[in-house]
């Protein structure tokens, strides 16, 4: 049984940054597995901001974008600015994070 917020963050038919985004982005990968695994949350669903891969893409954090994209997180999506998770690690300078996205394709429209 999932809990009213797990359901909240599947559906977010608002658009708003929710628990799973923030989770992406400060890098808690158990938090990310359980509403991926057990709520059912569509990774690439996006806020006004993004989609989970941005913001951990932004964040840094490594692991949580290695295992987004394991889960079939779409490597190339752009952000309204027409932005890239590439493209947001790059301007924060998350070296390892860009060495990731570069071996797994997302440099795909940019190069």
């Amino acid at each position: 049984m999932i809990t009213d917020e797990a359901k909240r963050v599947r559906d977010n038919t608002k658009g708003t940054r929710t628990v799973i985004h923030t989770a992406a982005s400060h890098g808690d990968l158990e938090v990310v597995r359980f509403f991926v695994e057990k709520a059912g949350y569509d990774i690439n669903l996006r806020d006004e901001d993004g989609c989970t891969l941005f913001y951990a893409a932004g964040g840094g954090c490594l692991e949580v974008v290695r295992y987004l994209i394991k889960k079939g997180a779409d490597i190339n999506a752009t952000a309204k600015t027409g932005a890239t998770a590439l493209h947001i690690a790059a301007r924060v300078g998350h070296l390892e994070v860009i060495k990731c996205l570069v071996e797994e394709g997302g440099a795909d429209k940019i190069l």
